[in-house]
């Protein structure tokens, strides 16, 4: 019995939903980056750094995360080992540029620049959710309020309506159809919906096809698309960066570079790989995919017309970083407004469709 409510208590412990300090945050992972790059400029051993940084940690789960990386350190695993058994916690990128760093000797620029991008993407995270969050909770009270008037004060005064021989505007019709709808077929619709969340979640994770599929048409979403793009932009072009700094030949750099998660851009990459190898310039080869944007492009061919490839790949990751701040900007901007309009659309909407029919009855009864 002992080992049973043992084995429940392990469980508790290491599982983030039960824990208060389980979630961990961009702003935690930034300051750890940061620790590790400050440590690693004093050219302390890494497994030392790691162990110093597990018992600073106040997050319990981090600590956990950070002992079992030195753990596999001392049993002689690379540092990029620990960080991909903990992928889902420190990202793909993240891994990835620690692989990198690994194998260039830059890791100590690495970590700077991912606790750099992980700081400005917390702020840009914190930004989006003061945005959100106060027109998304007046919004879910007008949607509340409309679906308590839809089901429960409407029908009262159909019958009234109808007695009156009063003809209902077409809003007053519109709001019965959907109380009707989401009375009769509320609930097999929702269901629906959760089954073909789950066949969809299922077909992504199993299905490369169809994963593809849904990163090719993520990028064309409007401003969501172009913050991806930038995003993935700034990795490659800064990954390619780091490796030709290192003397690393440019058929391995760009065979590390290529390795994103967005398996539309990934193909564009591997496609220029090929042309690479088979002679073109990498400015050309890129183009060709219409991978980058006119500017980087632009800074690649001065860079290989000048031979200063790397320094001018570095312009272009600062570039993509700029882009993909101004676009989180624009998409933080616009939003507010546009939910302030859906709002106002709504209680129009609702308006129309309560007390048209009532002033119209109002009428009926003076008027008889």
């Amino acid at each position: 019995m002992s080992e049973i409510q043992n084995a429940f208590k392990n469980t508790f412990k290491h599982t983030a939903f039960f824990s208060l300090q389980g979630h961990i945050s961009t702003k935690d992972i930034s300051m750890l980056f940061l620790q590790i790059s400050t440590m690693l400029q004093s050219h302390l051993p890494l497994l030392h750094i790691i162990q110093i940084c597990a018992d600073n940690a106040k997050n319990t789960r981090l600590k956990e995360i950070l002992q079992d990386i030195a753990y596999h350190l001392q049993l002689g695993q690379n540092l990029s080992f620990g960080f991909k058994k903990h992928k889902n916690v420190f990202g793909d990128m993240s891994y990835q540029m620690i692989t990198l760093g690994e194998k260039s000797g830059e890791l100590k620029e690495i970590f700077s620049m991912l606790s750099s991008h992980l700081t400005k993407e917390y702020r840009n995270k914190n930004k989006l959710k003061r945005a959100l969050f106060y027109p998304i909770l007046v919004l879910l009270s007008i949607m509340g309020a409309f679906m308590v008037l839809a089901m429960f004060v409407l029908p009262q005064f159909l019958e009234m309506f109808l007695s009156m021989h009063i003809e209902l505007p077409i809003y007053t019709r519109i709001l019965l159809f959907m109380q009707t709808f989401f009375t009769d077929f509320g609930l097999i619709f929702m269901g629906i919906l959760l089954g073909a969340g789950i066949l969809a979640q299922y077909m992504y994770k199993n299905s490369l096809h169809f994963k593809a599929k849904i990163h090719a048409y993520i990028l064309h979403i409007p401003l969501v698309g172009a913050i991806i793009k930038a995003h993935f932009y700034y990795q490659y072009s800064f990954s390619l960066y780091i490796q030709l700094k290192s003397a690393t030949p440019m058929d391995l750099a760009l065979a590390l570079s290529k390795d994103i998660s967005n398996l539309a851009l990934k193909a564009k990459f591997e496609s220029a790989l090929e042309s690479v190898k088979n002679g073109k310039a990498l400015s050309v080869s890129l183009k060709e995919q219409n991978a980058l944007d006119d500017i980087a492009l632009a800074l690649i061919n001065a860079g290989e017309q000048s031979g200063n490839l790397a320094e001018m790949l570095e312009v272009c990751s600062k570039h993509f970083e700029e882009i993909a701040t101004d676009k989180t900007d624009m998409l933080i901007s616009l939003i507010e407004p546009s939910l302030s309009l859906t709002m106002g659309i709504l209680l129009l909407f609702l308006a129309l469709g309560i007390f048209v029919p009532m002033w119209d009855m109002s009428a009926y009864a003076f008027g008889a």
